[in-house]
C-alpha cells in the first residue's frame, strides 16, 4: 500500500499544513509521496526534504517582507481582497501594473531553505501543480522529470499568483499559480499509483467534493476560515499551525471535538448525559414545530438540533459527539479560543461558575430576553442557565424568542446535564 500527502494552496494559511505535519510525524504516519499546489508546493518540497524543524521555524517567523518587496507591511492589504483566486482575477487584471510585486525575497527564501539534493535523496515522489500561461492549462510536474537544479523554479512557478506575482519563465514557457487549475492535486497522487491519500485543505470547503467520501481519502481541514491569503500576522500563523495540529490529531482519534478540541472523554462518561441532553433538545424543537413558528415566512424546523449539527458536516453523531457539541456551543457563546486544548469537565465547571455568578434584574419574558440578548451571548447563556437551574424548563411562550438564539439556548441546556460521574 502506498500513501501520499497532498497539500492545498492558500498563501499564509499554509501554516495550518505545518501543524498537520507535526501531528502526522508524532503519530508515525509514513508517506511514499507528497504533492502540492502554490504554498502547498513549497511545504511539499520541505516535507520531501524531511526538514520539519526548519519548516516550523520558518512558519513561526515568516513575514510578508520575506515573500515580496514592500516598504510597509501595515500598508499591504491585498490579503483582505483575496478569498479565491478566480474570484478576483478581473479586478487584478485591471490593476496588474500597480499590483505586480517584486518577489525576489521569496526567491531568496526558496534558495536558502530548499536543498534539492536532500529532496532527491529522500526517495519520496514529489509532484507540484503549475499552470501554463496564457493557455491556462494545468501543468503537473514531478521531481523525476525536472532538470537538476530547477526545483526552486518550479516551486515558485506553482506559487506565482499572477497578476500580483510575475509569471515564472522556465524553458521558454510562462507558468503561473497552479491553483488556477487544481489547488489540491489529488489526481497526481492517484496517477502515480498511490492507494491512500491524506489531503490537507486550507479552507472549510472541499476542493474536490467528488472525492470527499472515498474510503481511500482522509481529509484534514479547518471548519472555519484561517484568515487572509497574505496575512502573515504571527499570532494568526501560530493559531493556524495549532489548528492544523489539533485537527490532524482529532482525525486520528488522539484528541476529540469538532470546532473546539478536547482531551479524550470516555464514551460511558458522556453517553447518559448526552441522552438526557437530547431529550431536552427534541422536546424544545417539538414545541417549535407544534406552535408553527416561522421566520421570514418559512417554518422553523428543529432549530436546536440544527445548531448542534452545524459543525458536523453531515457526519452521524455518536452520543459522545452530541455531548461535546453541546459543550462547544457553550464555549462559543463564552467566546473561548478555538486553538486551545480543553479538559471537558474542567471547561464545564468553569462555564457553570461564570453563569452562576451573574446577576440579572430582567424578568424572563419577551422584553427581558431581548434586553439580555443585547448584552451578548455570554450574558444570555448565564440568564438561560439560571432559569433552567431554577425552573427545570423554559415556559412554552418563550420558545419563539429562544428559537432566534438557538445555539445559546442549546448551550444552556448542555450546562444542565454535566457528566455521568458528577
Amino acid at each position: 500500500m502506498k500513501r501520499a500527502l497532498v497539500l492545498n494552496g492558500g498563501g499564509s494559511r499554509g501554516a495550518y499544513e505545518i501543524g498537520a505535519w507535526q501531528a502526522l510525524s508524532e503519530l508515525g504516519v509514513r508517506f511514499d509521496g507528497v504533492y502540492g499546489t502554490s504554498i502547498g508546493a513549497l511545504n511539499a518540497a520541505l516535507f520531501a526534504q524531511g526538514d520539519l524543524d526548519g519548516a516550523v521555524k520558518l512558519w513561526s517567523n515568516i513575514t510578508v517582507k520575506q515573500i515580496m518587496a514592500v516598504e510597509d507591511e501595515d500598508d499591504f492589504a491585498i490579503e483582505s481582497m483575496i478569498h479565491r483566486k478566480r474570484d478576483v482575477v478581473p479586478f487584478l487584471m485591471e490593476n496588474a501594473r500597480h499590483l505586480r510585486m517584486d518577489i525576489s525575497p521569496l526567491e531568496q527564501l526558496v534558495k536558502e531553505r530548499l536543498d534539492e539534493g536532500r529532496v532527491r535523496a529522500s526517495g519520496l515522489k514529489l509532484g507540484l501543480m503549475t499552470c501554463k500561461a496564457p493557455q491556462m492549462s494545468g501543468m503537473p510536474v514531478r521531481l523525476d522529470g525536472m532538470k537538476a537544479g530547477s526545483l526552486g523554479d518550479w516551486v515558485i512557478a506553482s506559487a506565482s499568483c499572477f497578476p500580483i506575482f510575475p509569471a515564472r519563465h522556465i524553458d521558454g514557457q510562462r507558468y503561473i499559480d497552479g491553483g488556477y487549475f487544481d489547488n489540491l492535486p489529488i489526481d497526481m497522487a492517484l496517477e502515480d499509483g498511490m492507494d491512500e491519500v491524506v489531503a490537507v485543505e486550507l479552507h472549510p470547503y472541499y476542493s474536490h467534493p467528488e472525492f470527499a467520501r472515498m474510503p481511500w481519502l482522509t481529509t484534514i481541514k479547518p471548519l472555519r476560515g484561517l484568515g487572509g491569503f497574505l496575512d502573515f500576522n504571527p499570532d494568526l500563523l501560530r493559531r493556524s499551525r495549532l489548528l492544523g495540529y489539533h485537527d490532524a490529531m482529532k482525525k486520528w482519534g488522539r484528541l476529540e471535538g469538532f470546532l473546539y478540541t478536547f482531551r479524550r472523554v470516555g464514551d460511558l462518561e458522556a453517553s447518559e448525559a448526552a441522552r438526557r441532553y437530547m431529550r431536552r433538545l427534541t422536546a424544545f424543537d417539538g414545541e417549535v414545530i407544534r406552535r408553527g413558528i416561522t421566520h421570514l415566512g418559512q417554518p422553523v424546523n428543529a432549530p436546536l438540533i440544527a445548531a448542534l449539527e452545524r459543525e458536523c458536516e453531515g457526519r452521524q453523531l455518536s452520543w459522545k459527539g452530541v455531548w461535546l457539541r453541546g459543550l462547544e456551543l457553550c464555549a462559543e457563546a463564552m467566546g473561548f479560543r478555538v486553538d486551545a486544548v480543553y479538559d471537558a469537565q474542567a471547561l464545564l465547571r468553569r462555564i457553570r461558575a461564570f453563569c452562576e455568578g451573574q446577576a440579572f434584574a430582567e424578568n424572563f419574558d419577551d422584553a427581558g430576553l431581548q434586553a439580555v440578548a443585547k448584552k451578548g451571548d455570554r450574558a444570555l447563556l448565564a440568564f438561560l442557565y439560571q432559569r433552567l437551574a431554577k425552573e427545570g424548563a423554559f415556559p412554552p411562550e418563550a420558545v419563539r424568542r429562544l428559537s432566534e438564539h438557538a445555539a445559546v439556548t442549546a448551550g444552556a441546556m448542555a450546562l444542565m446535564e454535566g457528566f455521568n460521574n458528577e
